[in-house]
């Protein structure tokens, strides 16, 4: 776990912002060495922010979650539930995970409105700007990815990395979640066994 009140800069690798959320979870594929760096509300706030899923900003929602933290305990909950099931409908093909989806992208839609964006040209889903709107954001972009082309969605080659995303390369034969982490990691630890050998 990430320490309270530290600034975290969230890795933005895969490619959809669906799964740059599941790749909040460093190391998911190690339970010994598995990190979640969303470990509160306010964590899922400055995610949010970070990533433009929630438009215009937190609207002063740490100073919400603060008023009312059994809520904001809940809206993480529900946040940490769509993250995982979002990994496992991709990578697992859960229809629980797809069910849980559905349901949060529909309460989500019953939450928000409709509006103009802010050029007046296309209409956009405006979600709530309560303590509820980081999870009808994710929501949204949850149901937007599962409803995609996931041909191109991946998973790190790392024994443990455990990061998702979306294959863009020109051969599509990317392996791995970043060439610098993972990719030279792994280069390495072969030259060494075969240096050894």
């Amino acid at each position: 776990m990430v320490a309270a009140g530290t600034t975290t800069t969230f890795p933005e690798v895969g490619g959809h912002a669906g799964f740059d959320l599941v790749d909040t979870v460093h190391w998911r594929l190690d339970d010994r060495r598995a990190i979640d760096t969303l470990s509160s509300y306010d964590d899922v706030v400055r995610w949010c922010n970070q990533t433009g899923v929630v438009p215009n900003g937190d609207g002063g929602l740490q100073a919400m979650a603060s008023g009312a933290p059994e809520a904001a305990a809940r809206e993480h909950a529900a946040v940490i539930a769509l993250r995982e099931a979002i990994y496992e409908a991709v990578f697992e093909s859960s229809p629980s995970a797809v069910e849980l989806i559905a349901h949060e992208y529909v309460d989500a839609l019953t939450r928000s409105v409709l509006a103009h964006d802010d050029t007046g040209v296309s209409w956009s889903w405006r979600v709530p700007s309560d303590l509820t709107g980081p999870r009808a954001a994710i929501a949204v972009l949850a149901h937007e990815l599962l409803t995609s082309d996931l041909r191109a969605a991946r998973q790190c080659g790392d024994d443990a990395c455990g990061w998702v995303y979306l294959d863009t390369s020109p051969r599509h034969n990317r392996i791995w979640c970043t060439a610098a982490g993972c990719g030279n990691r792994n280069r390495v630890a072969r030259h060494q066994a075969k240096k050894h050998a």
